[in-house]
């Protein structure tokens, strides 16, 4: 037990803020999903992007910001500096919540993701493959505070479901298909978060944990449920609503 808390990277001094994960999809001049991650991210040489399952999808983070407008220009910086790659490349940077059904199924070359398509079906992959998420990030002070705030944002998860709803639902109906431990059940505390762990293989590394509120590694309680888009004004609110619910709860 230990040993799995301490992967949980706590900074007290990060405590209210918020981070913004978002994957997109590279589209080529035809507007197909096209796998030329490993390219556009070593053109953009930037650790503020990253590769995903997909060889199809890129994604940008924001450094942890408290103020709202800060995360709006960071996201803007983000958009401005990868549009302008992926045009270099002949690509497009494509913020869809879904790509269609017959898109190309070339996993990143990267050995994490490569084991788990190997030990997935085709079906699963395909779904993995297709959907494009905003994550948002809340800091937190330390574990305690972060099972709280998980089981507070697990209280409204209809809400945030349907808030965060941008392709009628399919979204939603893929992500729960690629990862059937999707819903995240009550934490009463460390021991139970360590044993729920246990029982779904991720004691050995928390980024296997595929609830749609889970607490990270990077000591964050995360949302998940967003899909992908390229209003930033629609993001932000997702963060305010985010913080709306934890101040209405007396976490932070």
């Amino acid at each position: 037990m230990k040993k799995f808390l301490e992967q949980f990277n706590f900074k007290p001094e990060l405590a209210g803020h918020i981070g913004i994960e978002r994957e997109r999809f590279l589209h080529s001049s035809e507007g197909k999903p096209i796998p030329r991650a490993k390219e556009f991210l070593a053109k953009i040489n930037d650790p503020l992007w990253t590769y995903e399952l997909s060889a199809c999808q890129v994604e940008d983070r924001t450094p942890p910001l408290y103020d709202l407008p800060n995360i709006l220009q960071s996201l803007g910086t983000n958009d401005g500096q990868g549009i302008a790659v992926a045009q270099s490349l002949g690509l497009k940077l494509v913020a869809t919540p879904v790509a269609p059904l017959d898109m190309n199924l070339e996993v990143y070359p990267d050995e994490r993701y490569h084991r788990i398509a190997k030990s997935i079906s085709a079906e699963t992959l395909r779904a993995a493959c297709r959907v494009a998420g905003i994550h948002i990030h809340f800091g937190m002070r330390g574990l305690d505070q972060a099972i709280r705030a998980h089981n507070v944002f697990r209280k409204y998860l209809p809400t945030l479901v349907r808030l965060g709803d941008n392709s009628n639902g399919e979204r939603t109906r893929l992500y729960e298909a690629m990862a059937p431990n999707w819903n995240p059940p009550e934490i009463k505390d460390a021991k139970h978060f360590f044993s729920l762990a246990r029982e779904q293989d991720f004691t050995e590394n928390p980024r296997n944990c595929y609830w749609l509120i889970r607490i990270s590694s990077h000591g964050t309680v995360e949302l998940r449920m967003f899909g992908s888009t390229r209003s930033r004004s629609r993001i932000v609110l997702y963060a305010t609503f985010g913080r709306y619910l934890l101040k209405k709860s007396g976490i932070v």
